[in-house]
This record gives structure tokens, sequence and C-alpha cells, in this order.
């Protein structure tokens, strides 16, 4: 097979966008345990995922307009930016603070594990990015792909839930299926919005990362301060704890403006199917941090399934890197 890796002088912009994805993931396994422990102290799911798009939109709006940045969306493009912001912050984060409800942090990391071969199978069926089936790094990608959809499931259909997730009203099955049927629809719209943010980066507007980013951000949370009414929160909905507000930081500083400009400049210098390929190495750092803040183990099935999603992770990477380089393309469509 020829030659196709990156010529030396695009080696170290290669090495920041795979470091840059290492580290998004260990803030985005942080995340998943500091937002159990902010609702393992009644914090309301919809109030914190507000709060927490507010403070993105803010800081990643300010760190555009410092920068020099700020470009504000053209109208023929507003739209995209609405569906990036339902996409990535309406669903993409709503629905996370409220499956982890009635899942552990790890279940969930396990789960999001699949955007992986959601965003690879959708980008072939859109035609943005062809699976390549006919040729050896398609086929090693594709079976990457694969074993990390396979470890997922494993992991979740081999875990018996816990006994402190059962509540009186609802068997434990009960909450572990709706909560994994929550995270099934946020994998998709995550994988939806990798590809459409992909789409908004190659427009001829020639939009900064973290614009885009910060925009999307603050529609998103347009989208999720209209749910707030509809919700009937009462007062007390809007307390929250000392320790639940370190947690909301966290998500504001790190997980929302650090790590969503992050994943947009690696988004725009590589793939979305690569940087979907990442998201398995969140189930090691959730794994970790839910071990050492919540003293909760893995179980077996999501040890195993995790070995599988990494070693399936491996070689989606590998069948990416070794993919012939494709000419630079304008804006695809949908």
């Amino acid at each position: 097979y020829p030659d196709s890796r990156p010529p030396r002088s695009s080696r170290t912009l290669w090495a920041g966008v795979v470091l840059t994805l290492v580290g998004v993931q260990a803030i985005f396994g942080g995340n998943a345990v500091i937002v159990k422990v902010a609702l393992n102290e009644d914090t309301d799911p919809v109030v914190f995922s507000f709060l927490r798009d507010v403070g993105g939109a803010t800081v990643l709006l300010a760190g555009c307009a410092a920068s020099g940045q700020l470009v504000r969306p053209r109208v023929e493009d507003i739209g995209w930016f609405v569906l990036m912001g339902v996409l990535g912050v309406y669903i993409g984060q709503m629905f996370l603070n409220i499956a982890l409800q009635y899942i552990t942090p790890v279940n969930a990391a396990l789960v999001n594990a699949s955007q992986a071969a959601l965003t690879l199978l959708l980008a072939a069926a859109l035609r943005i990015e062809p699976l390549g089936l006919h040729t050896r790094p398609g086929l090693v990608k594709a079976a990457g792909v694969a074993a990390v959809t396979a470890g997922a499931i494993y992991s979740v259909v081999g875990s018996r839930p816990a006994g402190g997730d059962a509540s009186p009203s609802q068997p434990a099955w009960h909450r572990l299926l709706l909560g994994n049927a929550l995270l099934f629809v946020q994998c998709i719209s995550g994988a939806l919005f990798q590809l459409t943010q992909k789409h908004v980066l190659s427009l001829p507007a020639a939009y900064p990362p973290a614009a885009v980013a910060g925009f999307s951000y603050a529609l998103g949370g347009v989208a999720v301060a209209l749910v707030v009414p509809v919700c009937k929160l009462d007062a007390a909905a809007w307390h929250m704890s000392a320790s639940a507000g370190w947690c909301l930081l966290y998500s504001i500083v790190l997980t929302s403006a650090t790590s969503y400009a992050a994943l947009a400049w690696a988004n725009k210098h590589s793939s979305p199917a690569l940087v979907t390929a990442f998201f398995p190495l969140q189930m090691v750092f959730t794994a970790l941090f839910q071990l050492g803040f919540l003293g909760v183990a893995p179980t077996a099935a999501q040890v195993a399934g995790g070995a599988v999603i990494i070693g399936g992770l491996l070689a989606a990477t590998a069948g990416q890197v070794m993919a012939p380089a494709r000419p630079r393309a304008r804006a695809s469509s949908f």
C-alpha cells in the first residue's frame, strides 16, 4: 500500500490534534462524574444544563472578543448555528444530565463510545466521508468501529444495575433502560453535531473554531431556556450547594468553554470521524474518576467491554492514518 502518512510539515499539527483529543476526553471523563456528584445533591438537571450553557457561551464569546475572533454568523448561515445548538447543547448536554440520574458515569461513557460508529455511518450515508470498504484502510477502520460498538453494547447489556440506582417507584432495569435510551438519542445527536460543525467550519465565511463553538452554545442555551418554563421549576430547583457550584464551574470553564473550542479546532484540522474515534478514551478516565470520587468500581462486563473498545479505537485511528489524504473540499451539503 502506498505511503500516505502526512508530510513532515504537517506531523506537528497531527500530533497537536491527537493530544488535544486525548485531553478533551480526560475533561469529559471528569465531567460525567462531577455532574453525577451534583445530581446526588438534588441539583436539578435542567437548571444545571441552563446555567452551564449560559456560562459556557459567555466565556467562549468573551474569549473570542478578546482575541479578535468574534465573527458573527451570516444571516444565510444562522440556521446551521441553530441546528448545532439544538444537537450539541440542548440534546447533547441536557439529555446526558437527565440520563445520569438513572445510570453510572462509566455506563454513560461506554454508550458515548458509540458516537464513533454513528459518526462514521452517518458521514457515509450523507456522502460526506465514504467508508471505503474496498480499501485496506477502510476495512481496518470499519472493523475498529464495529469493535467499539460491540464493546459498548456488551458493557451495558452485561452489567447488572447497581442496587443504589433502584427506587420504590421504578425497578432498576426500567431506570437502566430509560437512562441508556436517553443516551442513545444523545449519541445520535452528538454525531450529527460533529458533522454539522465540520460543514460550518468549511463555509466560505471561514468562521474561527472558537466562534463556532461560542455562538452554537449561545443558541443552545436559548433552546434550553425555552424548556425551563415548561418544567414549572420552583425556587427550590435553583438552589445549589457549594460543592455543586464547584461542579458547575468545572462544567463551564473546562467542559464547555475549553473542550468545545478545542473540539472545533480539532474538527477543522481533521474529520468528524477522527474526532469521535477518541470518545472511547472517555471511558478510561471516567472509570478512574468514578472510583476515586464516588467509590464505585466498574463491573467485569464494563472492564471487558472497555478493553474491546480501546482495541477498536486503535484500529479505527490506524485506518484513518492509513487512508490517503483527501483534497480539502468546500463546504459539504447535507
